[in-house]
This record gives structure tokens, C-alpha cells and sequence, in this order.
């Protein structure tokens, strides 16, 4: 993402924050409703997916169409993440954390 993308070093950073923080959330899911598999090979697979990932996009370039598909498909299971993981039921709902996340992060990017 950094190679392709032609934003400014804040929006870099925040990005790298963004996915950080989903990453811990999606590990503490995976953790929790998988806990043997996880432990045994789940997370060092999700490890080297990432790391494969940044090799790839080191060393490749893809179009600027395709960049905008994958950006889209990470985007959307973020949100679908977000929304399934904050938002699961109405009796174990934490609505208020989803908000004041999303309207932190929001104003944030605002900002810049």
C-alpha cells in the first residue's frame, strides 16, 4: 500500500494504525471462538500472510484498478468486522464504543 498509494506520510501512518488495531481486534476474535486452531497454526499463518503481503508488495506493482478492487475488499471486511464484532446483539451490543471510534477516527481524517 505504501508503494502504490501517492498519499501524504500522515495518511500513511494513520492507515498503518487503522490496520493495527483491526489486526489486535480480529486476534482477540480469533483467539476467543477458535482457541486451540488459533493457537496451533491460525496466527502464524495470519503472520506470514502479512509478511508475504509486504514482500509482494515490494517487489510488484499492480493497476491502479486492481488497487481500488483490493483497497474496496479491505475496506468493506473492516467495516463488516467492525459492524459484526461491536455491534453482535442487542442485549450484548457495545454501540458506544462503535460510535466513538468511528467518530474519532472520522474526525481525524477530517483534520487532515
Amino acid at each position: 500500500m505504501l508503494v502504490q498509494g501517492e498519499t501524504g506520510t500522515e495518511s500513511d501512518v494513520l492507515f498503518a494504525v487503522a490496520m493495527a488495531l483491526h489486526l489486535f481486534g480480529n486476534d482477540a476474535a480469533m483467539e476467543q471462538h477458535h482457541r486451540k486452531a488459533y493457537r496451533w497454526i491460525g496466527r502464524w499463518v495470519l503472520a506470514a500472510a502479512v509478511l508475504l503481503g509486504a514482500g509482494l508488495g515490494a517487489v510488484y506493482t499492480i493497476g491502479d484498478a486492481a488497487f481500488t478492487v483490493l483497497l474496496g475488499l479491505l475496506t468493506g471486511d473492516i467495516v463488516f468486522n467492525a459492524i459484526k464484532d461491536e455491534l453482535p446483539r442487542t442485549q450484548e451490543s457495545r454501540f458506544w464504543a462503535f460510535a466513538a471510534r468511528s467518530v474519532g477516527y472520522g474526525s481525524i481524517l477530517l483534520l487532515l
